[in-house]
């Protein structure tokens, strides 16, 4: 799993996309078919196993996702290779077992995961990538419609999705640096769509040997109001819009952490301002596959931003941050 940060990188949940009532007309609206693919991902029954490539790893996992007639969202997510992680979830509550450390971490859904990457509003989006249906490809041995979204500048990734034919389902999703260098993809090695809702098949297999494991429920203690910071940008980057802005008092933390995030439609841009630590950090730049982490301090505060967008983006969100006072109320 990502660290702290990057939990809530992409936490911005709306509401659920209505599900098409007719097929998509195959006349290569990427737009709309990318608005299918982000519906398919969350409305359908579907289990298999897929990988995760980057930084020249492969990790494979196990996915169940069904959704109840009778309503609500399951899902069981687990890895098959590396430290057994088992993360079970039940609309937005989510369940995360680590028997390595027997550890039992229980906070709310904040991230999008494969193969749901795509945000359920996608306003925005065709005005800063060129979205185009490009062909056909087979994976996991279902046929798959190729969909390209070609950034306008340098700000932002490129991506290249492969929706199943018929449900729109992604089954493959690749992102490409500014360079067209591939920086991670998932893709399913094995898939079957459809079927019955099975409670079994989401049931945790720790739960019952977990009973005197930590229990770690400090994600759920995190409390969001929205707030107007007080931070702003000076150089604001072409094509992002702010999405969100709240303070968030965290378990753990000496005082109020402010959060803002800017997102493309596509691409989200988390910045946390937060009390300065006693040990002053340094500037520093990292990356974890797609996401790009950046930390300095502004006076007596300490900045971190991140998300999955080019490093010069996240930097110059971070170099041109300001703190113009809160406006009164």
């Amino acid at each position: 799993m990502r660290g702290a940060w990057p939990i809530v990188l992409v936490g911005l949940a709306g509401p659920l996309l209505a599900a098409e009532s007719t097929p998509l007309d195959v006349s290569h609206d990427g737009v709309a078919l990318l608005k299918k693919m982000a519906s398919a991902s969350r409305r359908l029954n579907y289990s298999g196993t897929f990988v995760y490539q980057h930084s020249g790893q492969n990790e494979t996992s196990r996915i169940v996702h069904f959704v109840n007639p009778a309503g609500g969202e399951f899902e069981k997510l687990e890895t098959l290779d590396g430290p057994a992680r088992e993360v079970i979830r039940t609309n937005d509550q989510v369940t995360c077992y680590l028997p390595d450390t027997k550890t039992v971490l229980i906070e709310k859904r904040s991230t999008r995961r494969f193969p749901a990457l795509l945000p359920e509003q996608l306003s925005g989006v065709a005005d800063n990538y060129v979205v185009s249906v490009t062909g056909m490809d087979r994976v996991a041995g279902y046929d798959c419609r190729v969909v390209l979204l070609e950034p306008k500048d340098k700000l932002r990734y490129g991506h290249q999705f492969c929706a199943e034919a018929g449900s729109g389902l992604p089954l493959r999703s690749r992102t490409l640096s500014e360079k067209n260098q591939l920086l991670e993809a998932f893709a399913f090695t094995e898939l079957r769509i459809g079927g019955s809702f099975s409670r079994d098949q989401v049931r945790s297999r720790y739960a019952a040997r977990s009973k005197e494991w930590k229990v770690d429920h400090s994600a759920l203690a995190i409390t969001d109001v929205p707030a107007d910071t007080g931070w702003s940008l000076t150089r604001q980057p072409t094509g992002f819009k702010k999405l969100t802005e709240l303070k968030r008092s965290i378990a753990g933390r000496a005082g109020m952490v402010s959060h803002i995030v800017y997102s493309d439609g596509l691409a989200a841009v988390s910045v946390f301002i937060e009390p300065l630590p006693k040990a002053r950090p340094a500037r520093s730049l990292s990356h974890q596959g797609a996401v790009n982490i950046y930390i300095r301090p502004i006076a007596d505060h300490m900045v971190t931003v991140l998300g999955e967008a080019p490093a010069a983006t996240v930097m110059q969100i971070a170099n041109s941050l300001e703190f113009r006072g809160v406006a009164s109320r």
